[in-house]
């Protein structure tokens, strides 16, 4: 009897417990998830990025010089030097190399340089984060807002805003300005492609666009090298993002803001108050790349990505 009353309050025990994880599942998931984040790059500004460019330029610039004033030199140091050509004696040739008196077959090298543009092995730009709901208010607009969100988003780290949580009522008045524009440039806000979504940001923002199609992850790369966050649209639901609330949108869009040397992309995702510096890996965002097409199969989506120029 003794044992069967110790099993029961083990079991009782054990319900218990299960059941407090359950209810506080979130928590748990944001502990683990916290515990388990890999140590992220340090986050760079814009205008960090640009002193940066403009350092490495001058330094080319530097290294030009130098070398043309070498190259003065050398032909300042040969008019000065008297050759006697008389002085060579050819004797043979040989699959038209020259052998001189010495016997000794003088071979012309040939050194070729390349000057390769080696990338960051990891970059975190300081991308400033809001959810597409920034009130905690999922009806619409914000149920639809993520587009609005990410450039947005994008706007203000080119603007010089601070990375972190953007001010709740300062993103929600901006996502509903949006949205207002949306509406009379297009006439509907909801799910527009990536080209929609580029024409918007050039006329309310004043900024240029360029459309990546079937991007690579070094092209990513490249742009977020620059200082130009990537702008993705997806189809939600193959990103597989455990906060996303079941089963996920079937559109959405993110901002890529860095990488990993582990082979992850950094992003904020609006779609989820825990979405800054979020980490996907390289092959999820490639995968999950699908731009909006009128309603069809997601998957059928053409592969495209949207960079904004400051």
């Amino acid at each position: 009897m003794r044992g069967i009353k110790l099993f029961v309050e083990f079991l009782i025990v054990m319900i218990a417990l299960g059941a407090a994880l359950y209810l506080n599942r979130v928590a748990v998931m944001d502990w683990w998830a916290t515990a388990s984040l890999p140590e992220l790059p340090v986050s760079v500004t814009f205008e960090q990025v640009v002193e940066n460019e403009s350092l490495i330029e001058e330094e080319d610039q530097t290294e030009v010089e130098v070398v043309e004033d070498l190259a003065v030199l050398e032909e300042d140091v040969v008019d000065a030097v008297e050759v006697d050509v008389t002085e060579v004696i050819v004797i043979d040739e040989v699959d038209g190399e020259l052998i001189d008196a010495s016997g000794v077959i003088e071979e012309e090298i040939v050194v070729e340089e390349e000057k390769e543009d080696l990338l960051p092995l990891s970059i975190n730009l300081a991308v400033p984060f809001t959810p597409q709901a920034p009130n905690g208010t999922w009806g619409e607009p914000y149920q639809e807002g993520c587009e609005e969100a990410s450039v947005y988003m994008v706007e203000r780290y080119f603007e010089g805003e601070p990375e972190g949580l953007i001010e709740a009522s300062k993103a929600d008045e901006a996502i509903l300005s949006i949205v207002d524009f949306e509406n009379e440039l297009f006439g509907f806000y909801e799910d527009t492609t990536a080209l929609q979504t580029g024409m918007f940001a050039e006329l309310m923002f004043g900024r240029t666009y360029e459309l990546m199609v079937d991007p690579t992850v070094d092209q990513i790369k490249t742009h977020l090298a620059a200082g130009r966050p990537v702008i993705i649209p997806a189809g939600g639901r193959l990103l597989n993002n455990p906060y996303f609330t079941a089963p996920g949108p079937i559109y959405h869009m993110l901002v890529i803001r860095g990488y990993t040397e582990a082979g992850q992309f950094i992003v904020n995702d609006p779609g989820t108050y825990r979405g800054e510096a979020f980490l996907y890996d390289f092959d999820t965002i490639l995968y999950a790349m699908h731009d909006w097409n009128g309603g069809e199969e997601i998957t059928d989506g053409r592969k495209v990505a949207l960079v904004i120029y400051p």
